[in-house]
């Protein structure tokens, strides 16, 4: 993302320059706004050219040799000219490609590719459901052609690939592999729609544009949903809270001995009333440090530690506690125990679970080399 802001931003500025018989263009605009006046002096100086083209082709030790140009600002006004280039070399095989497969096939194009998806990634139908497919291509031909009109304005792009891998996260379960497979199906429908059009600079083009709309719909689709399981992981562990409190943890143990009565006894003597009270706490911790996962880590890790080095805890006891904690969770919660809010409980303890017992094995490791 950050990288198709920065070749983008690099394309706009030709209009700034027009005074100068320049038709270059803005190359980043954090310094460029700093030192443009001095590129434009450099530029007649040393004869570079009236467009970006040929600074593309500049030797930034020439910019310092010769004109005396700062190190740094030589080597970002030379780089900048090249993703410049290269953006725009992109843009034009993306849009002019796809207005070919536009006036070819139109939404056959987008059937096509759903043909592909299902026929190859079988396990992606039901998230369709019931869907109109004819109606979703129809949606999919105006998505693409919106994002390829948008390379024009990518800064106005990225939100709305942000807000769509939101959506489709929460909504559907999007996941990062979910993106790898349409990114497959969708230049191989673009291959056999466009032929022998589809050359290697085509092919590069929309290898590189599909890679930052995915990456960038993932990574607000991954950001989204951790929000809405942190979400639902707070507001329920608050209603055992509220209607269980520390019998909640009782129950748990009750659970985990009559189910897993092996681990018993690696609890010894121990006051089980206490231990349910530093149960409670120490879940309640949990959940409240999910509004910081990176002061969560180390804390889970030092219990792993303190686990695995006191009382013996092997990975493999990790899987007794889940499924106990799950029941718990859900014989506490009743009705409120839905489909998502197993899916965020799930998901979380399989965080704090492997954290702890990663942070087990090494420091048993660590102890063996002694």
């Amino acid at each position: 993302m950050e990288a198709l802001l920065k070749s983008s931003e690099a394309s706009h500025l030709a209009d700034s320059l027009a005074d100068l018989g320049v038709e270059s263009r803005e190359l980043h605009r954090p310094w460029t706004q700093c030192h443009l006046r001095k590129y434009l002096l450099t530029r007649k100086r040393f004869h570079l050219g009236p467009t970006v083209d040929d600074m593309a082709l500049c030797n930034p030790g020439d910019l310092v040799a010769d004109l005396k140009v700062d190190e740094d600002l030589a080597k970002k006004l030379v780089d900048g000219a090249k993703e410049a280039q290269l953006f725009e070399k992109r843009k034009t095989a993306i849009q002019s490609t796809w207005k070919t497969v536009g006036d070819s096939l139109g939404v056959e194009a987008t059937k096509l590719f759903y043909k592909r998806l299902f026929e190859q990634y079988p396990d992606v139908v039901p998230m369709f459901g019931d869907a109109n497919m004819d109606e979703q291509a129809e949606k999919l031909l105006k998505t693409v052609s919106l994002a390829v009109e948008y390379l024009k304005d990518v800064p106005a792009l990225i939100p709305i690939l942000e807000d769509l891998g939101a959506k489709h996260a929460t909504d559907w379960k999007v996941q990062k592999e979910h993106y790898d497979a349409v990114g497959e199906c969708l230049l191989w429908t673009l291959e056999t729609g466009l032929g022998d059009a589809w050359t290697g600079d085509v092919a590069e083009a929309w290898t590189w544009v599909y890679g930052v709309i995915g990456s960038t719909m993932s990574g607000a689709g991954e950001k989204a949903y951790f929000e809405k399981r942190k979400e639902i992981i707070q507001s329920t562990w608050k209603t055992v809270g509220d209607s269980l409190g520390v019998e909640a943890t009782k129950l748990f143990y009750k659970r985990l001995f009559e189910e897993y009565p092996e681990v018993v006894p690696m609890f010894g003597d121990a006051d089980m009333d206490k231990q349910a009270e530093k149960l409670l706490k120490t879940v309640s911790l949990a959940v409240e440090y999910l509004n910081d996962m990176g002061e969560l880590v180390p804390i889970l890790q030092g219990l792993g530690e303190k686990h695995a080095k006191e009382w013996k805890v092997k990975r493999e006891h990790y899987a007794p506690v889940g499924a106990s904690l799950l029941w718990t969770l859900e014989t506490g919660l009743g009705e409120a125990w839905t489909e998502d809010t197993a899916d965020a409980w799930t998901w979380v303890y399989g965080v704090i679970a492997d954290t702890m017992a990663d942070a087990g094995d090494k420091a048993i490791a660590e102890e063996e080399k002694e």
